[in-house]
């Protein structure tokens, strides 16, 4: 057999152009070269049946039976195989190439780490030395019936010479698992076809009794048992076998496209009832299937299956042969979910396995927890559980296989308790209708109880790629009650979101100011919208959507957000982008006429219009050879301030956020347009165009590097811009320049070796620099609206800053493991600036990148970084406003990891302007892989007190994590706690 295989593999491969090489057939290995490295040593064939053909150059093979693959000294093992061989030549000899697709993979002689399991692998090997053959049945033809097989791994194949072909393949060093997912199960029937294949792994499909038919009747499985007494009794119309004592009966098929696998029934006793007959069989302790009617087993009973990787235990179980049913009482089922990896537990008074992917049960608890009172469960009155099998879906993509559960009349129940009712499920195991729980109690909300619900699953529908649906259904003592609705969509070049909520308010609520005030409305809502879509590698589109019942209900109700978010907007938004240019169009409308950012309402105030504003912007065009860069954009824009209507009261806002003509607060009862920052703002809308030129000219010298720059803006009104009559220029012009200076040294000292602070070697960076700047206008930017902050933040003034970067540089990690890193970072500067220049905000500040957005004044700012070792961090900056005398902000911190598991750190944070004193503490403690422990308090100075304290313990259960938490702010002055239950990962 040797040599007749050898003889088949004497010609070389031919080598066919790159673009349309003969193995994107699948059919053959024609053109292809395997980026794997030729073992030395043979490739060995050995099944009990062998098919063999040759297609071109290539030796296909079909192998059955106990295969066994060895390419060198790796080995690889299964029932089924599909083989494809060529020789190629090289210059240190012959290599033998071969792939091997393997519908289902075991390794019950491979050594720990040189055998793979899982299925559906295809496998890529060479090497140099002889292949051989062994088998037991040879059929020189090409196998009849098994067409679905070839066809599946033909495609296998194709694709993965089409991959090969679009990328740059990384030469392996051994034999390469291609897609070895474990999960892929497809199951190749006698006449079957690809075709039939992609039909039947649509979208979670059910397992069905004509696509199992026939599961225990092979015609030629084999049952074999032992025991430790065996007594055969005969009768007229019936033979029973009696077996007492670990009790073990094992069914194989042994069918080639057989592809139902190996059961093994495990029990204290057992009944075999057989046909009447011959016994002549039962003295080899094995039947064929045809003489077998049922098995019963009773005393701690496990049935296992091989293919399925499912175990069921129950007291007493019941299989019949003639209607390929099984019949299990108080069972307890456990299989996999390959989409999720999780396992899945069945509980039941009576489970019935109607085929060998199906299992219908009646008062059944379904969970993911092996438990015998599982933290989570669903609880069911009849439950149909499919194990869909993987395939191709319609794209011809290999899908995996998963748990299907079809039940009626359902609770969620945490441990005995049920706590949520609906009348049908039908989707995978791991999705659970229940996404999250969130309880507690609160000073204006009282009892809380928030709850998320998975859509797709309530309603029994199969999920769309890519689209989640939630509902929130919510409670509150002394509120009310809520819901909400939740989308999500995440496809290729799209994202977007709806959060659509709305609830019966009442009572009282408090601010994120601490206001505390009498509900506003009696039905209050919030409706937000997202969404991107790439429409190609150039163009995209965005458009948002914020719309809320009132003035005060993010502040009330989504303070987080408030505080942090992104401005609420209702907008559309164009763009393409070219190399070093692009285009845009934006149009923006307020649906609400007051703001829901707290940042802000605190700087501009306002929010403004566009309807629309085009925007054309290039970048970077060099001229002089690289020397001289120039960046330019031209802007025509339809702009008008919306000022928020009500009081700073009804805003929940407190006196004083706005100033009147006086600089003095605002009084609360006051309309907010009569602010004095809005005495001259036009409320209609205003057209212009702007456009704005920057030019740079790098300049290399000896050790320096010198860069002139300079930067104009010119905006035409088509209207005044105020209603200041004293205002009537309708041109504005704006110019600024300045140059840059930086350089660096460096002196390195090989000495240096300290172990407490991690020390090996020391590098000191000096990295000196400065900037010189003036900017000058026909205007006065602070007495102008600031429509736009891009076009219309620009300031006055000349600034001078300077300053310098020291750095320190060590190696840590030891030897063969060292790595540079920053030991201490310093930089320090000083900026002077001149007695016109702009004074918007009380922060000062400096941008190098555009110094005309600066915030100036005369100040020193420093920031220090010290890594004092992989444990222990420290940080700070500072800012010293001479004008004012004294810090004008400052932070100082530390950050400590004791262990991997617990970390603490610590910051304190001045801010003149807000006579902001705050220390904050912070700790994290995993206790365990069940138990995390965060502490999060923060202290006010100035108030003397607590200004917030929160802290959380999370236990991880193995459905989910839930977390008690304390909630204090004394701004709000509220107090919350109790229990969130994390994603559910059911």
């Amino acid at each position: 057999m040797l040599g007749y295989l050898a003889s088949l593999l004497a010609t070389p491969a031919v080598a066919e152009p790159p673009l349309t090489i003969p193995a994107l057939a699948g059919d053959r290995l024609g053109g292809l070269v395997l980026p794997v490295e030729p073992r030395d040593g043979p490739i060995q064939l050995n099944s009990l049946r062998a098919w063999t053909w040759t297609v071109d150059n290539t030796k296909r093979l079909l192998l059955s039976g106990d295969v066994e693959i060895f390419i060198a000294d790796f080995s690889f093992e299964g029932e089924l195989a599909v083989v494809w061989i060529d020789r190629i030549a090289s210059d240190d000899g012959p290599i033998n190439q071969i792939v091997i697709f393997l519908p289902e993979v075991t390794s019950r002689t491979s050594l720990a780490g040189t055998g793979p399991q899982g299925r559906n692998l295809l496998i890529t090997g060479s090497s140099r030395g002889k292949v051989g053959l062994n088998t037991a049945v040879f059929n020189p033809t090409r196998p009849m019936g098994q067409d679905a097989i070839l066809d599946l791994a033909q495609f296998r194949l194709s694709a993965y010479v089409s991959d090969l072909m679009r990328s740059k393949p990384i030469m392996q060093p051994v034999p390469e698992l291609v897609d070895p997912t474990p999960a892929k199960q497809w199951a190749p029937t006698l006449g079957g076809s690809l075709k039939e294949a992609s039909l039947a792994a649509d979208t979670l499909p059910q397992a069905t009794g004509s696509n199992d038919s026939g599961w225990l009747k092979s015609p030629q499985g084999i049952v074999a048992f032992s025991a430790d007494e065996l007594d055969f009794q005969t009768e007229e119309d019936e033979n029973i076998l009696l077996a007492d004592g670990s009790v073990v009966v094992s069914y194989r098929p042994t069918g080639v496209a057989d592809t139902t696998g190996a059961l093994r029934l495990a029990a204290e006793r057992a009944v075999v009832f057989l046909e009447p007959g011959t016994v002549r069989d039962t003295a080899q302790s094995q039947l064929s299937v045809d003489q077998i009617r049922g098995v019963y087993l009773e005393g701690n009973v496990i049935a296992e299956a091989d293919r399925d990787d499912y175990m069921v235990r129950a007291p007493r179980m019941y299989y019949d042969f003639k209607t390929d049913q099984a019949i299990m009482v108080n069972a307890v089922m456990r299989t996999y979910d390959r989409k999720s990896n999780t396992p899945v537990y069945a509980r039941a008074s009576e489970l019935r396995q109607i085929s060998s992917n199906r299992w219908k049960g009646t008062d059944v608890n379904v969970s993911a927890s092996a438990f015998f009172k599982p933290t989570l469960a669903i609880g069911s009155r009849s439950v149909t559980i499919d194990r869909v099998p993987g395939g191709l879906n319609e794209e011809g993509a290999i899908v995996e296989s998963s748990i299907l559960v079809d039940a009626k009349d359902n609770t969620l129940r945490s441990g005995d308790l049920p706590f949520f009712y609906w009348p049908r499920y039908r989707g995978g195991v791991q999705d659970i209708p229940l996404r999250g729980v969130r309880t507690g109690f609160g000073d204006y909300e009282g009892v809380m109880v928030e709850t998320t619900w998975d859509v797709y699953t309530l309603l029994g529908i199969t999920r769309p790629e890519g689209i989640d649906m939630t509902i929130d259904v919510d409670g509150y003592s002394k509120r009310g009650g809520g819901g909400g609705f939740d989308m999500a969509i995440d496809q290729l070049g799209h994202k977007a979101s709806l959060d659509l909520y709305g609830m019966y308010d009442s009572g009282q609520q408090v601010t994120d100011t601490g206001l505390v005030q009498d509900v506003p409305k009696e039905f209050r809502w919030a409706t937000l919208w997202e969404n991107t879509m790439q429409l190609d590698p150039a163009w995209l589109i965005q458009t948002q959507a914020a719309w809320f019942s009132d003035s005060t209900f993010v502040t009330s109700w989504r303070p987080d957000e408030y505080r942090n978010r992104r401005e609420y907007e209702t907008s559309a938004y164009l763009n393409w982008q070219g190399d070093n240019d692009s285009l845009s169009l934006l149009a923006k409308y307020n649906l609400n006429d007051f703001l829901s950012n707290s940042w802000l309402t605190a700087s501009l105030g306002y929010q403004t219009e566009k309807l629309p504003e085009a925007i054309y912007q290039r970048y970077g065009d060099s001229y002089f050879g690289d020397r001289l860069s120039h960046s330019w954009d031209l802007r025509a824009s339809r702009i008008r301030a919306s000022i928020p209507s009500g009081t700073e009261e009804s805003n929940g806002l407190r006196a004083g956020t706005y100033l009147d003509e006086f600089g003095r607060p605002l009084p609360s009862w006051a309309l907010i347009e009569d602010a004095e920052q809005f005495k001259y703002m036009r409320r209609s809308w205003i057209n212009r165009v702007s456009t704005r030129q920057e030019l740079s000219y790098p300049i290399k010298l000896e050790g320096l590097n010198v860069t002139p720059f300079g930067m104009g803006q010119v905006i035409g009104y088509f209207e005044e811009e105020t209603t200041n009559p004293d205002d009537t220029d309708q041109l504005r012009f704006y110019g600024s320049g300045g140059v840059k200076l930086d350089t660096q040294f460096q002196r390195v000292y090989n000495d240096v070796e300290n172990e407490f602070f991690g020390l090996h070697r020391m590098r000191h960076l000096m990295e000196p620099y400065a900037v010189v700047w003036y900017g000058a206008a026909n205007y006065e930017p602070e007495d102008y609206p600031n429509y736009d902050p891009a076009v219309d933040g620009l300031n006055t003034g000349g600034a001078v800053r300077v300053g310098m970067t020291n750095t320190l540089q060590t190696h840590r990690g030891g030897p063969g493991r060292w790595h540079a890193v920053n030991w201490l970072t310093v930089d320090t500067n000083v900026v002077f600036s001149t007695s016109d220049r702009t004074e918007r905000y009380p922060y000062t500040q400096f941008f190098d990148w555009q110094p005309a957005y600066s915030q100036l004044g005369n100040f020193f700012n420093s920031s220090v970084e010290w890594q004092v070792s992989d444990a222990l961090a420290f940080l700070g900056n500072g800012t010293v406003d001479f004008d004012l005398g004294g810090f004008s902000r400052a932070s100082i911190g530390m950050e400590i990891n004791h262990t991997p598991r617990f970390s603490t750190f610590v910051e304190y944070r001045f801010v003149e302007a807000g006579e902001s004193k705050i220390l904050s503490l912070g700790a994290n403690y995993e206790i365990s892989d069940t138990y995390v422990i965060a502490v999060l308090p923060q202290y006010d100075f100035n108030q003397d007190k607590f200004q917030s304290v929160r802290a959380d313990v999370t236990r991880a259960f193995p459905d989910f994590d839930l977390s008690i938490f304390v909630d204090y702010d004394s701004i709000r002055g509220e107090t919350r706690f109790g229990a969130s239950l994390g994603e559910v990962n059911f």
